[in-house]
């Protein structure tokens, strides 16, 4: 199972670091991860994920995580190393902060969510629930921990080569609502799809690791941010989504205290455009 636990050449380089400071050694939560990027399908291989999961990894390692990373996972390893992550964040105590991010095939079905391993074989609807994870299963465990924060982003809205006889799969993910102390995260609004990236990274992940970088930014504003990104990036093709109920506040870079504010916020900069 390739891992990435350590910088990569071909990713984006970090923003100046005087407009951020890594999170203070006096701060109390741990902070882990577990990042996934399936690009090797056998039903059609995907340009973009292996590089956008790499560049989330080295963006939250550098935000202070413990990242888990690993790319073109069977069925049998991405059960696997869901279970793992969450016996760590289990015994990772009452302060820790999880993030969970897949870059895939996301597909929906009867109102749940799945994302796809490599191997999978899903001629119909009915193999669905037999041949992907249904998110569910495994953000309920997280929740149940009653962490300080988990954020599970799923950059998985794409239009996909599966079930190819019988009903058509909806497209896109389905609208869920987060558990308490979670913050659920789309590439794209629930039931729809974005185009396939042209360049080496998808928008999705592009947006959001420029906006993590961005001192002082609550969790929740990081993202508001990033849709307004990948909203400019996409000439308004893709609009992603997500829904908070973290309510501690929680940033992933402090600002440092010589940093310039930002110039124009990203909301006056997207009404302008």
């Amino acid at each position: 199972m390739p891992r990435f636990r350590n910088v990569i050449a071909t990713l984006f380089a970090l923003v100046p670091l005087a407009l951020m400071a890594a999170p203070s050694a006096a701060q109390s939560e741990k902070r882990i991860a577990l990042v996934i990027g399936n690009a090797g399908y056998q039903a059609g291989a995907l340009a973009t994920p292996a590089n956008d999961a790499g560049l989330i990894a080295q963006t939250l390692q550098a935000a202070g995580f413990d990242v888990v990373g690993a790319r073109d996972l069977d069925q049998d390893s991405l059960r696997r190393a869901f279970r793992d992550f969450l016996e760590k964040a289990a015994g990772s105590g009452p302060d820790t902060v999880a993030f969970i991010y897949l870059s895939g095939y996301g597909l929906q079905l009867e109102g749940e969510n799945y994302f796809v391993p490599i191997d999978a074989k899903i001629a119909r609807d009915a193999d669905v629930a037999a041949e992907a994870l249904r998110i569910s299963d495994y953000i309920r465990p997280l929740a149940a921990l009653k962490l300080k924060a988990g954020i599970v982003v799923l950059d998985a809205a794409r239009a996909n080569p599966f079930a190819t006889s019988g009903p058509p799969l909806a497209g896109g993910l389905a609208l869920v609502e987060p558990e308490p102390g979670m913050l659920i995260a789309f590439s794209a609004a629930p039931g729809t799809v974005g185009p396939e990236a042209q360049g080496p990274y998808g928008p999705y992940a592009q947006a959001l690791a420029e906006m993590i970088r961005e001192g002082g930014v609550p969790f929740s504003r990081v993202f508001d941010r990033a849709r307004l990104r990948v909203n400019d990036l996409t000439k308004g093709a893709v609009v992603p989504w997500h829904a908070s109920r973290i309510d501690t506040a929680l940033v992933f870079f402090e600002r440092a205290p010589d940093a310039p504010p930002p110039a124009v916020p990203p909301e006056q900069t997207a009404a302008i455009r």
